[in-house]
């Protein structure tokens, strides 16, 4: 694939092998690589946070962007923005919501099963620790019902469900402190769950990267050393394989590539400044090639600096990485395209 000056504040959300499909605020547009051409695609009903969208400043402040577009089965479109799950309504063109998030600001992902259920974990500040609930929609979308609720007291919140594509099973991964930290997995749709892992931060984290004979994630904490840490599926014994310098939120894996980007998150042990872009062509052997600055802006209130990934079609070999930065100096509401 030739080399090509991706469209200004344009942040890539989707990359199929013909296209790819970014935002510029709540606004979708679509290139084609072979015609080299950016066209409309669609845009979220959603009038006053489309307004906001369009001030990067005021974007940041009230968290109104699109944070994941998925391509689920039978060619339907479905996004994460504030306070709601959007689907693609082909006929009127525009994303409606479909899903309500009545707390916090939106999950941190959507998972779809290979029976076509789609899932997602309440994700929000929960001080009280009151109780948390994994949603799930059997019809595409149109409802929504609890697959599976955690007692008050018994987790922070929900990081990530994912489909391990050599089981099938739905690995659940939830935080923040002691017993919370969980790395777990359902084979049942979430009627029962099996632990893996509980109780301590080496546990905590939000993605895991699938390979045949072992999984890889990276940990998330501002207690302790952050590391890159690889699961062997028969033993289920840890080992680690590098030290990053701050917490890892963001990361995945297309074709042989994977990815992990540490958060500007300071704290007593994350007082890296930058964020950090790690890959691998094996899962084991891992290379820092790129780092971003926080721009100057308050992290609590304009967000912690980060680079993150869009989505890529399941199937999808030999594309380039492209990235996005958010709060990062050069890059904030940008993507760019990585040579690796």
């Amino acid at each position: 694939m030739e080399i090509f000056k991706i469209p200004s504040n344009i942040r890539i959300l989707f990359v199929s092998d013909n296209f790819f499909i970014g935002a510029k605020g709540y606004y979708l547009f679509k290139y084609d690589f072979n015609k080299q051409k950016l066209s409309f695609f669609s845009k979220i009903l959603d009038l006053k946070n489309t307004f906001v969208s369009k001030l990067p400043i005021l974007k940041r402040l009230f968290r109104a962007e699109i944070t994941h577009l998925y391509h689920f089965q039978n060619d339907n479109w479905f996004c994460i923005a504030k306070k709601g799950i959007f689907k693609l309504n082909k006929e009127a063109n525009l994303f409606e919501k479909c899903c309500n998030i009545e707390r916090g600001s939106r999950p941190m992902c959507l998972c779809q099963d290979k029976e076509g259920v789609i899932y997602y974990g309440e994700y929000f500040h929960n001080i009280n620790r009151i109780p948390i609930s994994i949603f799930k929609s059997t019809d595409n979308g149109k409802s929504w019902i609890v697959a599976y609720t955690f007692k008050g007291g018994e987790m922070g919140h929900i990081h990530s469900i994912q489909l391990d594509p050599y089981t099938n099973r739905l690995w659940l991964l939830t935080g923040d402190i002691g017993k919370e930290c969980i790395i777990a997995y359902s084979e049942d749709g979430f009627g029962t769950i099996q632990f893996v892992y509980r109780g301590v931060q080496k546990y905590r984290t939000c993605n895991l990267l699938f390979y045949k004979d072992f999984i890889v994630f990276a940990t998330d904490s501002q207690y302790e050393q952050n590391k890159i840490r690889k699961m062997d599926r028969k033993t289920s014994k840890i080992t680690d394989l590098v030290c990053i310098q701050g917490t890892g939120i963001y990361g995945g894996k297309h074709g042989d590539l994977a990815y992990v980007s540490t958060t500007v998150e300071p704290s007593k042990v994350n007082k890296d400044k930058c964020s950090h872009l790690w890959i691998s062509k094996n899962g084991i052997e891992w290379l820092e090639i790129a780092k971003f600055k926080k721009d100057f802006w308050n992290a609590r209130l304009f967000q912690f600096g980060s680079i993150r990934f869009p989505n890529y079609e399941n199937g999808t070999k030999n594309l380039p990485l492209f990235i996005d930065g958010r709060a990062l100096k050069g890059i904030d509401g940008k993507s760019i395209m990585i040579k690796v």
